[in-house]
């Protein structure tokens, strides 16, 4: 279903930055999984539901029809929910699809991580896309009365400077801020507890990891050639997380690779990754490594390492 308003203005934005990182939810009644992570147990509490995802109900709200980019928008978009069904299948496909394994592939890959997870897709219930006039791309939050409930923000300006392919990258980066995991679900029996959140970098280089995948890249990303070509960090974000993430799942562990980082997120949060590792949670065994048998800046050489010599055979 998709509801047009134009009467209303779209509640005031914190920031008009490329993307937001969605709020934490504040519980669920999901049901537990029994799976166990290594070195770690699972929450008991976990967010989402099993299966697929439920179509959410598709909101726009145009701020200023006149706006010459709102006459744009519904000429490069003419069918939002088509657009954003397209995205949400895509998410589904790279971040909440456990390939099946046979028991020669496990034998064969003895010395590297198996992706393998027990998918949960967060109950989203509605996504709201408004069309506003500020600075900036794009960005998505929850609602304050219930983080079932997303809005994303694209802006007017933006628009009239990209074709429909770009426009449809924007779209799967924020939806998927909708659906991804950062953390597992507070709970009424441990208010105090406190779960380490990945830094935004990762949250953002998953989004565009999506679109990446969905084959939605614009021209101007540009894929490092050397370790040279690289940011300086791992998690710069965006573009430059999601190829490390892609050769994570597509080159060094496997199809499924990143999903199974997003359910970790949720299982058990980013844990063991604290400067101060006595203040961690699970200080034995850090959320790479319990992952992938490395920690991150191990991950990090290595990718540089396959940069240099796939460069060297082109």
């Amino acid at each position: 279903m998709t509801e047009l308003t134009t009467t209303t203005p779209p509640p005031a934005a914190a920031s008009a930055s490329a993307s937001a990182i969605p709020k934490h939810p504040a519980g669920s009644d999901a049901e537990p999984s029994t799976q166990q992570m290594e070195g770690h147990e699972q929450s008991k509490d976990t967010a989402g539901f099993k299966g697929k995802a439920t179509k959410p109900k598709i909101r726009l709200h145009a701020e200023e029809l006149r706006h010459p980019s709102s006459v744009s928008f519904f000429t490069l978009v003419p069918d939002v929910t088509s657009k954003l069904d397209t995205a949400l299948d895509n998410i589904i496909k790279y971040l909440y699809t456990s390939p099946a394994t046979k028991s020669e592939d496990v034998e064969s890959c003895k010395k590297r991580t198996w992706p393998s997870f027990d998918p949960s897709v967060p109950p989203t219930r509605s996504v709201t896309l408004f069309l506003r006039d500020f600075s900036g791309v794009a960005y998505t939050t929850g609602t304050e009365l219930d983080n079932d409930h997303k809005e994303i923000h694209l802006s007017l300006p933006y628009i009239k400077h990209y074709p429909v392919r770009e426009l449809a990258g924007v779209l799967t980066h924020e939806l998927v801020h909708c659906y991804q995991h950062t953390a597992p679900p507070k709970t009424d029996d441990e208010p105090e507890r406190k779960i380490p959140h990945p830094p935004g970098g990762l949250i953002e280089g998953i989004a565009d990891f999506v679109r990446l995948k969905a084959r939605l890249d614009p021209p101007h990303w540009k894929k490092p050639q050397s370790a040279s070509e690289r940011e300086s960090k791992w998690d710069a974000g965006y573009q430059h997380t999601a190829y490390f993430l892609a050769w994570i799942e597509d080159v060094r562990v496997g199809e499924g690779a990143i999903g199974m980082l997003n359910d970790r997120l949720l299982r058990v949060g980013y844990v063991g990754e604290d400067e101060d590792k006595e203040k961690s949670l699970t200080a034995e065994i850090g959320f790479w490594r319990g992952l992938f048998g490395m920690e991150v800046a191990e991950l990090w050489a290595e990718y540089g390492q396959f940069l240099d010599a796939d460069g060297r055979k082109e």
